[in-house]
């Protein structure tokens, strides 16, 4: 399962007035990572697709795209990002 440390929640609407949520922060483990390309690697910076449910207490979150993220340590600073 992929990991994600120094993660922020955002939480945005669209045009239409919808409300969304994502993640932003540092992935570590995820499955589709490319070595080549650098993407989704170790320490990565990422937004995640938007959040269908996150549970701040069992640190777990999934995503519209079906990936489920453990959720490490909390960026205190946004600036970190």
């Amino acid at each position: 399962m992929p990991r994600l440390e120094n993660w922020i929640l955002v939480s945005r609407k669209d045009l239409y007035g919808n409300p969304h949520q994502y993640l932003l922060g540092n992935v570590y483990g995820h499955p589709e990572a490319n070595r080549d390309s650098g993407v989704l690697c170790d320490g990565h910076n990422i937004m995640t697709s938007n959040i269908v449910s996150i549970d701040i207490d069992e640190k777990i979150a999934v995503t519209k795209s079906g990936t489920v993220y453990e959720l490490g340590s909390r960026c205190e600073n946004k600036e970190k990002i």
